[in-house]
């Protein structure tokens, strides 16, 4: 006869209005994501945050960050997988600890088998775009379409002169980076449009750069042409920034400064690359994903979820914009897909045949 499974036994513990010392190591290793460490977490004010820990043996099953607000809890990392199971186990653990709560939160996160949580909605408001990265660069490679692929090594062998260097953030100092930033600030301009990044995403962003980061530079015949910022939690690294001089656009320096910082992550043993969210259709040519990220809420019981009729409508009015903005980006990337491929075929079948090739139908 065979012995029946032993439950599992998680043994869980709060700090009240405490971040342990242990935490932010927990949370790159757990999680691997850029907003649920404390790096990021950081940049804002952490006074007040409670900590939640769920053991299993001697390993961290769980680690959650949270802030109560009268009768909420909402947890402050964000951009993580969470599993349905897991989430149920802190709801029922934070609704014993705190009397008095009846809402815990979560924003933006990747919510796994929710068929095991009870008393929940879950909306997808954001996303996040990530390529899982094989072992070798060939295997990466040979996931690219050929167009891709041929163009990203065409410019690397034509382009005389180009060099392309990485150093770890804490060796960077702001002007450098402040010099990259100036690229995004003159292509914006020259779209004329406002760049994102101000002076304290400028801030933000050497912060990140010295506790995480690594930039890699293109220079070409000693002149800095392109370059970018990314960090790395646990396996994954996330891009923040990759911007090149526009009047050198006809290089291609911004795809071509991308591709290169994927490879050095591969060799640096990496498993993802995040491109986070927005403009996916100029990402999933390098092999990216979407991932739809959710609001999460959890009730104590349906009552607080009646009360909360407001904030519900509020959230479906967030995910229906979000979802008709990503349908909209499909369709029209599919439109100008098809529109290219019969340009390809059109101008392909007309040259000699010893003429044909991709070179001059991909374009930045």
């Amino acid at each position: 006869m065979s012995k029946p499974n032993r439950p599992e036994i998680y043994h869980p513990r709060f700090y009240d209005r405490h971040i342990p010392s242990f935490a932010e190591a927990a949370l790159d290793q757990r999680y691997g994501s850029l907003f649920s460490s404390i790096p990021q977490l950081g940049l804002y004010s952490l006074q007040d945050i409670s900590t939640y820990v769920e053991w299993k043996e001697s390993i961290i099953q769980e680690l959650f960050l949270y802030r109560r607000d009268k009768n909420h809890i909402t947890v402050i990392n964000q951009g993580m997988q969470v599993d349905g199971a897991a989430v149920q186990r802190f709801a029922d653990a934070i609704f014993q600890h705190e009397p008095g709560t009846n809402r815990l939160c979560f924003h933006s996160v990747d919510l796994i088998k929710h068929h095991q949580l009870q008393k929940k909605i879950f909306l997808p408001i954001s996303e996040d775009s990530v390529i899982d990265l094989p072992h070798t660069e060939s295997d990466y490679l040979a996931t690219l379409g050929r167009s891709l692929r041929q163009s990203m090594q065409s410019r690397l062998k034509r382009t005389q002169g180009l060099k392309h260097k990485t150093f770890p953030g804490s060796a960077v100092d702001a002007q450098l980076l402040e010099r990259i930033i100036a690229f995004n600030h003159a292509r914006m301009l020259a779209k004329q449009r406002y760049s994102a990044i101000d002076e304290a995403e400028t801030k933000r962003l050497l912060t990140l750069a010295h506790a995480r980061g690594v930039v890699g530079t293109i220079e070409i015949n000693d002149k800095l042409c392109a370059g970018s910022l990314v960090c790395r939690f646990g396996d994954d690294i996330f891009s923040l920034l990759n911007a090149h001089d526009p009047s050198m656009n006809k290089l291609g320096l911004g795809k071509l400064s991308r591709h290169l910082m994927i490879l050095e992550a591969i060799r640096s043993g990496a498993r993802r690359f995040h491109l986070l969210g927005g403009y996916f259709n100029s990402k999933r040519p390098f092999g990216a994903r979407r991932i739809p990220l959710c609001t999460l809420l959890v009730y104590r019981g349906r009552l607080g979820m009646v009360k909360d009729a407001a904030s519900l409508l509020q959230l479906l009015l967030q995910s229906l914009d979000y979802r008709l903005r990503t349908f909209i980006e499909d369709h029209k990337s599919e439109a100008t897909n098809r529109l290219q491929r019969s340009l390809s075929i059109s101008k392909v079948s007309v040259l000699p045949r010893h003429q044909r090739s991709v070179r001059g139908l991909w374009r930045e």
